[in-house]
C-alpha cells in the first residue's frame, strides 16, 4: 500500500470519527463519542504511516537515482583534473597542477559517493 492511500484512509477515518463524536454528543451517547475519538485517532495514525512511507520512498529514490549522476560527474572531474595536472607540469605552473590534483580528488570522491548510493539500491 502506498503512503498516499494510507493518508486518504486516514483522512476518511478522521472525518468519520469527528462525525461520530458530533452525533454522539447530540444523541447523548458517550459510547458513540468514544468510538468517534478512537476512529479519529486511528485516522491520525494512518496519516502518519502514510507520511513515513512517502518519506522513505523519497529517500530511497534520492539515494538510488543519483548514483549514476555522481559517477559521471566523478569521471569528468577526474579526467579534467588529470588534464590540468599534465598541462600544469608541462608549462611549469604549480597552481594549475594543484588545481588539477584537487579536481581529481573531487572526482574520486564523487565516484565513491556514486558507488555507495548504488549499493543502497540493491
Amino acid at each position: 500500500m502506498s503512503g498516499t492511500s494510507d493518508k486518504i484512509k486516514g483522512y476518511a477515518n478522521e472525518a468519520v470519527g469527528k462525525i461520530k463524536q458530533g452525533v454522539g454528543k447530540l444523541a447523548g451517547s458517550d459510547k458513540m463519542q468514544a468510538e468517534g475519538v478512537a476512529q479519529e485517532v486511528k485516522g491520525d495514525a494512518q496519516k502518519a504511516v502514510g507520511d513515513v512511507k512517502n518519506k522513505a520512498s523519497d529517500a530511497y529514490e534520492s539515494a538510488t537515482s543519483s548514483s549514476s549522476a555522481d559517477k559521471v560527474s566523478g569521471h569528468a572531474n577526474d579526467a579534467m583534473g588529470n588534464a590540468k595536472q599534465t598541462v600544469g607540469r608541462a608549462i611549469g605552473s604549480d597552481r594549475l597542477e594543484a588545481e588539477g590534483l584537487a579536481q581529481e580528488v573531487k572526482g574520486e570522491g564523487q565516484k565513491i559517493s556514486g558507488d555507495v548510493k548504488k549499493s543502497f539500491g540493491r
